[in-house]
């Protein structure tokens, strides 16, 4: 594997950052929405309904199988929080903005922590 550039989990300051994001998008979304918003804690453990997808087949803790790769994938790609916060943006929706900043929170706060997309093998990159 090749070396990464920019913004990285695999970096402590890449981590830190991730984790402020994280933690910045939850409680932005609980002003927004309210601390007991169920669209915001529903989006921020959504992500991981991937998991549950996968886990009667996953090997061991670490390894996804193959066929649960792709939606865990697709599922913590910041490119799904960044589209509901530009639909939020576009209607003015103030829970479609909760459910993208309870998304971001969750992929951030995941990336903090050195989770990051899964190889065609399951692993962690």
């Amino acid at each position: 594997m090749g070396e990464r550039s920019g913004w990285t989990y695999h970096d402590p300051l890449g981590r830190a950052l991730s984790g402020a994001v994280g933690a910045a998008a939850l409680v932005t979304g609980a002003r927004i929405g309210g601390g007991r918003s169920r669209v915001l804690w529903t989006t921020a453990v959504l992500p991981d309904i991937a998991l549950l997808y996968g886990i009667e087949a996953a090997p061991d803790f670490e390894r996804l199988p193959g066929y649960a790769v792709r939606p865990y994938n697709i599922l913590h790609s910041p490119a799904v929080p960044a589209a509901l916060l530009t639909l939020a943006a576009v209607t003015r929706s103030r829970r479609t903005a909760v459910a993208g900043l309870g998304w971001l929170g969750h992929i951030a706060v995941d990336r903090a922590f050195g989770y990051g997309p899964r190889r065609p093998d399951g692993l962690r990159y």
